[in-house]
């Protein structure tokens, strides 16, 4: 397994947090702009456990595995954010990538992002973008985000942390719940 560490490593893992702190006020922001008119059915907390269960079994091993990053699989735009680097299948000017220069997929890299595609079947989740942020060998938290009932303002992810050490402080944009019964889980979704 390769394990990333030194600087590249740390400016990747950076970027990458940036990304998704990107991601989650974008699409908290786009919701309260939106006022919200139009919201579509979250998760009971039922459902949240149940796709947790899921997602424990199916697609949190291939992110943790493969030290997943960031991965989405939208037509047109293909991206996966590991160890090898931030590869992008698809327009760079489209979908971007977690860096400033991403690398086109090769075959290793495509192999890898079918089997988190994979994986994300199989959970029979809303799921559609996933990554990882990772301490050594150490998965420091986990994010699955759904885009289920858009517009963004109905977005909502599941962070996965399994140290359950970071405060999650809601603010007028984001809302950070725990889930009921699921050690190092959270809701995340727009303010109220």
């Amino acid at each position: 397994m390769l394990e990333a560490s030194g600087p590249t490593s740390t400016r990747r893992l950076r970027a990458v947090v940036v990304v998704v702190t990107m991601a989650v006020v974008s699409v908290a922001v786009l919701g309260a702009l939106a006022g919200r008119a139009v919201r579509g059915d979250l998760p009971s907390d039922a459902e949240k456990a149940e796709y947790i269960a899921r997602l424990q079994t199916t697609v949190l091993p291939v992110v943790e595995g493969l030290r997943v990053e960031y991965f989405i699989d939208e037509p047109d735009c293909a991206n996966l954010t590991y160890p090898r680097g931030d590869f992008v299948d698809g327009d760079p000017e489209h979908c971007g990538g977690s860096t400033p220069d991403p690398d086109p997929f090769d075959d290793a890299v495509r192999a890898d992002h079918v089997r988190v595609a994979a994986a994300l079947e199989e959970s029979r989740t809303p799921i559609e973008r996933a990554g990882g942020t990772f301490t050594g060998d150490h998965l420091s938290s986990a994010l699955f985000m759904s885009r289920e009932g858009a517009p963004f303002a109905t977005s909502w992810e599941l962070l996965y942390d399994p140290d359950d050490l970071e405060p999650k402080t809601a603010t007028d944009l984001v809302t950070f719940s725990q889930v009921p019964g699921e050690h190092g889980w959270w809701f995340v979704c727009c303010g109220d």
